[in-house]
């Protein structure tokens, strides 16, 4: 290669990377947190176990494509595996498209084979192994459609990663000096520890200030509980007058507690508290429902001089 032919792909190469749009820079920072969609109104779910792990998907045809509405700006990514008989070791070659407000932004022709790792819970036929499009969502509100060609059915799931938010300071989990009991919370591939708080009986953190205590919260839901449920939580640093939190919440889609299979957690509540200089109690404890229970996660951020926990 000439000189002069180095320096020219040297300049496109540079004019490509400055003309990549916003929304797709704003994610190379570093990798964006992905979301799955797991509720589309009128179409029924499958569940894939993928090495055991339960995954959502939607089924699609050629003439039953897939449609969502989503909010950009935002990256969404497409897994497909295509569906065949049981018993089928033969290749699938087909294709899968993504149209936004009926123009197309993304497409992939692929060809798959059956996966041995991959099953239908529900042990129809077999599942291919994943193929995956990535696409970028403008601005704004749009009408989303996933389309295939070439299979019979395909299976697709579909996550969201919104633009990365500025870097935030590292946080870290307290655990409690006093605790009633504690819970694993399983969300996707996490596995977090929480805290259990009833009505007279509260948790107890040691706290050293000054810093920001970021509260997590989640009401247990039982088998009679139904819609939004209010739940309130009283903190108390070092004896003074109880800040109260109110919270109303709803099942978390995508959450289970791995010791209680009884109960199913909410959605994610926060509250930030400053702590001042100093050695504190910080107590944290459920005001209502009376029967009820909460889990409880305290965390703050990383120290940048002593012990890390």
């Amino acid at each position: 290669m000439t000189p002069m032919l180095v320096r020219a792909v040297r300049i496109a190469l540079l004019a490509a990377a400055f003309a990549s749009p916003p929304a797709a820079r704003s994610f190379a920072a570093r990798g964006p947190s992905w979301d799955p969609v797991e509720l589309v109104e009128g179409v029924a779910p499958v569940v894939v176990e993928v090495k055991g792990r339960p995954r959502v998907y939607f089924p699609i045809t050629a003439p039953a494509p897939l449609k969502v509405s989503l909010t950009g700006p935002a990256r969404l990514r497409v897994v497909s595996r295509a569906e065949v008989a049981a018993g089928s070791s033969a290749p699938v070659s087909y294709s899968v498209r993504v149209d936004s407000d009926g123009k197309s932004i993304g497409e992939v022709t692929t060809t798959s084979s059956p996966a041995p790792g991959a099953k239908r819970k529900d042990g129809q036929g077999a599942i291919c192994k994943s193929r995956t499009l990535l696409v970028e969502i403008p601005a704004g509100p749009h009408g989303v459609t996933i389309r295939t060609e070439g299979a019979a059915s395909v299976l697709v799931r579909l996550l969201v990663a919104s633009p990365q938010r500025p870097r935030e300071a590292r946080m870290i989990s307290l655990t409690p000096v006093d605790a009633r009991r504690s819970v694993t919370v399983v969300e996707g591939e996490k596995m977090i520890p929480y805290y259990t708080t009833r009505v007279g009986s509260p948790i107890r953190f040691r706290v050293i200030g000054p810093t920001k205590v970021e509260l997590s919260s989640r009401l247990d839901f039982d088998a009679t509980m139904r819609g939004s449920q209010h739940y309130r939580l009283a903190l108390r640093v070092s004896g003074a007058a109880a800040r109260e939190e109110s919270f109303t919440t709803t099942k978390a889609l995508g959450a289970t507690y791995m010791e209680a299979k009884d109960r199913i957690p909410s959605k994610l509540d926060r509250a930030v508290v400053a702590v001042a200089e100093g050695s504190h109690d910080v107590v944290v404890e459920l005001l209502g429902p009376k029967s009820g229970t909460a889990q409880v996660r305290l965390r703050i951020p990383q120290p940048s001089v002593g012990n890390e926990e």
